[in-house]
């Protein structure tokens, strides 16, 4: 990739990224940290997995972290339910609850906000979005084969 494009990728994550943290801020205490919220959009793609699943598409964070995340969306939001796989009663199956599943339409509604603010600024035509889709659809097919995920059925018994 040649290093404008590297540049131009960069400086657009980065700005993203701070559009979403000052909307975090404006949301005051209790706003969903990036970890909480990704783990949200884990569960929305993969259905109901067991935290071992959550934990194995976080190579960097400890499974203990992990728990602890899926705990506090648990306990102190309420975003998640927990239950104990029948087959296997050392598994806990993770799901997002119906406040889960509003609280990410907000989340994704924001996000889809901030992109359609930028795309209008831009003046992005529709081929370009249209070409703008198709590279981010190979990007995310690539993604998801380096992180392991498929559109197989969750292993509950991990």
């Amino acid at each position: 990739m040649g290093s404008n494009l590297e540049k131009a990728v960069g400086d657009l994550s980065l700005r993203m990224r701070l559009m979403r943290a000052l909307q975090e801020e404006q949301a005051g205490k209790g706003a969903l940290s990036e970890r909480e919220t990704l783990i949200l959009q884990q569960l929305a793609e993969q259905g109901p997995v067991s935290v071992s699943q959550i934990a194995d598409a976080w190579p960097n964070l400890s499974d203990s972290t992990i728990s602890m995340t899926i705990t506090k969306l648990w306990r102190e939001h309420g975003l998640v339910t927990k239950t104990i796989n029948p087959d296997n009663q050392r598994v806990t199956i993770i799901e997002l609850s119906e406040k889960g599943k509003a609280e990410l339409a907000v989340i994704m509604n924001q996000r889809n906000e901030r992109f359609q603010a930028m795309f209008d600024a831009m003046n992005v035509t529709p081929e370009e979005k249209e070409v703008l889709v198709r590279v981010c659809e190979r990007g995310v097919a690539f993604l998801d084969k380096l992180l392991g995920f498929g559109k197989k059925a969750p292993d509950t018994n991990k």
